[in-house]
């Protein structure tokens, strides 16, 4: 993420901790992010992020709805679930960190 861009991110997650949603445009992910488009390196750093707000493992459940679209919703889901086919997907899904439903990937033994 560019520095001179992360407060202004960081402000909208704490809007989602403490509000429990909050808009993101795509096209400011992109300019935040410095990126054309937005793939699994950036929902990594977005789940980073996330998980040092929570800072409870068992309540880091982030989603986005509305990736169709340009206009994106963060939602604080705690408990609420989700399928690879859901509107909502959680952050950890999209950056490869958890399954569609939420759980933690399994690591595999020779890790």
């Amino acid at each position: 993420m560019d520095k001179l861009h992360e407060p202004k991110f960081l402000a909208r997650l704490e809007r989602v901790f403490t509000i429990g949603v909050v808009e993101i445009h795509k096209a400011e992910m992109k300019r935040w992010f410095g990126q054309e488009r937005i793939a699994r390196r950036v929902w990594r750093e977005i789940s980073a992020y996330w998980a040092e707000i929570v800072d409870e493992p068992h309540r880091q459940k982030l989603l986005v709805g509305g990736l169709e679209g340009d206009h994106w919703i963060f939602i604080w889901a705690e408990g609420n679930g989700t399928t690879a086919q859901s509107y909502l997907q959680d952050v950890r899904y999209l950056a490869g960190e958890a399954t569609a439903e939420g759980q933690p990937l399994a690591i595999p033994e020779n890790e």
